[in-house]
């Protein structure tokens, strides 16, 4: 018997737990709830619908779209509880209690409905007063000269800035300036960085053609790859007033590219767009792009130039692969410029009409003997005719001219080299490389004023350089300027360790302030980041310092060459004789000097110079190469 009980009590509490069970969602059913969360569900999901396809038409900032979906979302809970707790009657809102099913006047489903509806739209009043304050704020900001288009965009992390500092950094920025950060790699695999990379370069050539748009190089652009860095910092770094940040997410032949603008001193973003199309579509929505940046800082585009050759034809998307493949190496110099060579050769075997592809193949070979990885008399004539083929087909191939430019000024064709640099720097003003490859052929020249105005103005450009930094030193030297050339060569160093011919650079700077043991230490170090033994570079400069060690060291000059040290090629051999005192060797050596490849530092505007330059033979040696007798600011050969 009291086991039966026991089995009784446990079914009949069983029983009147179902029957709670049943009555709570019985009890949901007739309080609506069911209905509410449909309904809320659906307009919900309609509203950001609209918000995240109709707000990026207004250009309105992605935290606006984030707000729209945090407020649905959170709203949801409370549309629940609310419709469990009141009714919506013809006499308004009144508590739920027992009777109300059997009310005649009980709420219809259209008034539950309603209740979510209503709460929606007092949500999207919220969201009206924030879009409201947003552009009230907005246009108080634009009243102190700062964009007014979303929340500041300043990423994470530590900042020096102060109010002060940033009011200050607003006023000294030039306007219309941008740098074009690299866009991140969304395809998960960091092997196809190379095709975001190339992207970026070619957006940032593109806004390089604009002549009254100042555009950071991609050296210092891209020295902020990966980084999460304030954006005032790098505004202030670069000294640009706005950034352009994206991502490229490549998957078969579809990609997705977004871009967005922002205002380095305030952080608010003044433009954003998201591309979806074919490969063969890219150089389109390049060409959008910055169409769109210079709409939006307001800078005139040059006629129909502003669309680029490429855009304008069918470019084969494999070309254009291995096009973007060679661009990193490229712009990273030293013993990838073979393989650059390679993926060029590659893209116009494929596309013969790429007019881009033949000038970076170009501007590749040329750069080959420069670095001692192929010939003059081989590299030269392979890049003449590549840069040629690049002009017959676009004309306006800033970086064919360069090329041009750069065998010209090795061929000593000055009038021709000149005239190549201006013909590349009138169709991309904001080209770098451009400038400091025209600063180079200024110092060759002895146009050394002038020479020294360009350099700054490419370091304007590029001011994370090492080659700039390098070519400014060798500048700074020539003029005699000296403690201006250690300061500059001081900061190459520091922003560029691993840069063998900046410490080399570095050496003669100390030389010629007798800081001998300086100078040891910087051709150590560069010597061995070149492979190089050190120890005929330490006797050269002991003999310089020493005269009792003065013979040896000629001696190991004489017996040197670029074969068994590859930094002493005939021009640095001559510059070595005469920092030793040699002169009669030294003007011998320049006299049968041939149209090797001379670095900035060995160039016969150098003070290592200075007590021959009334020599009859080192005048005859200057008449042969087609310069003028002696440095002057406007000379031309």
């Amino acid at each position: 018997m009291p086991l039966r009980n026991e089995q009784g009590r446990r079914a009949s509490a069983n029983r009147r737990n179902d029957m709670a069970h049943r009555g709570f969602w019985r009890e949901l059913k007739r309080r609506h709830v069911y209905r509410v969360a449909a309904a809320y569900a659906i307009v919900g999901w309609l509203l950001i619908q609209v918000a995240t396809q109709v707000f990026p038409v207004f250009h309105l900032p992605d935290w606006i779209d984030q707000t729209v979906v945090l407020l649905i979302l959170l709203g949801f809970p409370i549309a629940l509880v609310l419709a469990w707790a009141f009714d919506a009657t013809p006499q308004g809102i009144v508590l739920t209690d027992g009777q109300v099913a059997a009310d005649p006047r009980a709420p219809s489903q259209a008034r539950h409905a309603g209740v979510a509806v209503g709460l929606i739209g007092v949500l999207i009043a919220v969201i009206a007063g924030i879009c409201w304050w947003h552009f009230q704020h907005g246009a108080a900001q634009s009243a102190q000269d700062v964009a007014p288009a979303s929340t500041p965009a300043f990423r994470a992390g530590p900042s020096t800035a102060t109010p002060s500092a940033s009011a200050s950094l607003a006023t000294t920025l030039p306007a219309k300036s941008i740098a074009v950060l690299p866009f991140v790699n969304m395809s998960g695999d960091p092997k196809n960085d190379y095709f975001s990379d190339g992207i970026t370069e070619e957006i940032l050539d593109a806004l390089a053609q604009l002549p009254h748009l100042k555009v950071a190089a991609r050296t210092s652009a891209f020295a902020f790859k990966g980084k999460a860095e304030d954006l005032r910092k790098v505004g202030e770094v670069l000294d640009v007033a706005t950034v352009l940040e994206g991502s490229v997410q490549k998957a078969g032949d579809e990609v997705r590219i977004t871009a967005q603008l922002i205002d380095t001193r305030s952080g608010y973003h003044l433009w954003s767009e998201k591309y979806d199309r074919k490969l063969t579509s890219i150089f389109a929505v390049e060409d959008e792009i910055s169409k769109a940046i210079a709409d939006k800082l307001e800078v005139q585009l040059e006629g129909a130039q502003h669309q680029s050759a490429a855009a304008q034809r069918s470019i084969d998307s494999r070309a254009h692969d291995f096009y973007l493949r060679g661009l990193p190496l490229i712009a990273a110099r030293g013993p990838g410029l073979r393989q650059a060579a390679a993926d060029f050769q590659q893209a116009v075997a494929i596309d013969p009409g790429y007019a881009q592809a033949w000038a970076a193949l170009a501007e590749t070979q040329m750069l080959l003997p420069h670095y001692f990885l192929e010939p003059a008399d081989t590299a030269f004539p392979a890049g003449e005719a590549a840069a040629k083929r690049a002009l017959a087909l676009d004309p306006n191939t800033a970086s064919a001219y360069v090329a041009l430019a750069m065998m010209y000024r090795v061929q000593w064709k000055w009038q021709d080299a000149d005239t190549a640099f201006q013909n590349a720097l009138q169709i991309a003003p904001g080209d770098a490389e451009a400038a400091d490859q025209y600063g180079q052929f200024l110092l060759a020249v002895g146009r050394l004023d002038e020479a020294l105005a360009q350099i700054d103005r490419a370091q304007r450009l590029d001011p994370l350089s090492g080659i700039i930094a390098a070519t400014r030193t060798n500048v700074l030297t020539a003029m005699h300027r000296f403690a201006d050339a250690d300061a500059q060569a001081r900061s190459m160093i520091v922003g560029h360790p691993g840069y063998a011919l900046g410490h080399f650079i570095a050496a003669d700077v100390a030389i010629f302030r007798h800081q001998y043991a300086a100078a040891k230490s910087e051709l150590q170090t560069g010597a061995k980041l070149t492979g190089e033994g050190p120890d005929i570079y330490i006797l050269l400069v002991n003999g310089i310092a020493d005269p009792a060690q003065r013979g040896a060291a000629i001696r190991a000059v004489l017996a040197a060459s670029s074969d068994t040290h590859e930094r002493l090629t005939a021009p640095a051999r001559v510059k070595w004789l005469m920092l030793l005192g040699d002169r009669d060797d030294a003007l011998d050596e320049l006299q049968r000097l041939g149209h090797e490849v001379m670095f900035g530092q060995d160039n016969v505007w150098q003070p290592v110079f200075d007590p021959v330059r009334d020599d009859p033979h080192f005048q005859a040696a200057l008449k042969r190469m087609g310069l003028p007798g002696s440095p002057t600011p406007k000379n031309m050969p």
